[in-house]
């Protein structure tokens, strides 16, 4: 085994190496480094985070963080700063926000913060360093919008741009639980939709013509519903329309109108050439201790019964 031989200095090497290494991180490092009095004025600073601010380590010498950064952002800091005062005891790993202008990105840094003591093992201020970590925070927000992007695409139908058949049995039965909950006699109800004459459509004119008559409904759905409506394609040519708070007649006037709406504008579907497209609907109204298979299956009844009494009508 091999044996190092000591480090000898003599006192005076060994301050002249302190003042080189803290020289050194004062001009060289990327991190920011601050140390202050008591009253939160600075007596030390790298050159990073006099950079920062636009200003050099001698001029910020006896000056706060008040006069470089906005006040609240200053404020926030002084707070941090009188409780390590207080206790003793560093406050590590701190996400901060900072932004100068209105009109300005956000900047956003990671910091930890300790107190400073003097030989006598006295606090006689505290000290500080932070990384900024603005790139990696629009990394995070980019992959953010990426997963919500995703989220939104795994609910959403992308022809129609309507909630698909998932997300409208997460729904129902989220909005079953909420009404069997409840001890009002409050409801909410269902609207399905099925596109009358659809495989003639698309026999007759191609595809591509019927998924113009799809999204043509799709919007007609969107048109009618309220604010508090949620519709959704559940499969082929087949819609439901979800509506919190509706009973039965109100829930057969809001069909009605969404029929009329479908019905008014032709689709075209060729050159020169349009067609008249109808729906037939059938509501399904909740009462306490339905479950989401009886739900739908009365909505399934009522619209069939709309199919064998001649289509474009609803029932309920």
């Amino acid at each position: 085994m091999s044996t190092r031989e000591p480090i000898n200095m003599t006192p005076e090497e060994r301050l002249e190496l302190d003042s080189l290494v803290l020289e050194t991180i004062r001009q060289f490092s990327s991190d920011t480094v601050y140390f202050k009095d008591l009253e939160s004025r600075f007596l030390w600073n790298s050159k990073g985070h006099a950079n920062q601010v636009g200003s050099t380590p001698d001029d910020m010498f006896g000056k706060t963080d008040f006069d470089f950064f906005p006040e609240e952002f200053a404020w926030a800091a002084r707070n941090v700063e009188l409780e390590i005062i207080r206790t003793g005891k560093p406050i590590l790993n701190v996400e901060e926000e900072l932004k100068r202008d209105e009109d300005d990105e956000p900047q956003y840094f990671f910091a930890s913060k300790y107190p400073l003591y003097n030989k006598d093992h006295e606090i006689i201020g505290t000290w500080g360093m932070s990384k900024n970590i603005t790139e990696q925070k629009k990394i995070e927000k980019e992959l953010e919008k990426s997963y919500q992007k995703v989220q939104r695409l795994a609910r959403v139908d992308d022809l129609c741009g309507l909630y698909n058949r998932r997300y409208f049995y997460e729904q129902l039965e989220r909005i079953i639980s909420i009404y069997e909950g409840r001890s009002d006699e409050s409801t909410f109800a269902l609207i399905e939709i099925d596109i009358d004459d659809m495989k003639f459509i698309n026999d007759q004119y191609g595809q591509p013509h019927g998924d113009d008559v799809l999204r043509h409904v799709a919007s007609s759905m969107l048109v009618v519903a309220r604010k508090t409506d949620t519709c959704f394609r559940i499969g082929g040519d087949e819609f439901m329309v979800m509506l919190p708070d509706c009973d039965k007649m109100q829930a057969l006037g809001i069909a009605k109108k969404i029929a009329e709406t479908v019905q008014a504008t032709p689709v075209p579907v060729g050159e020169n050439k349009s067609e008249k497209v109808t729906i037939s609907l059938g509501i399904a109204s909740y009462e306490k201790g339905n479950d989401i298979s009886e739900l739908i299956s009365l909505a399934d009844r009522k619209l069939y019964k709309s199919k064998r009494n001649g289509k474009n009508q609803v029932s309920f």
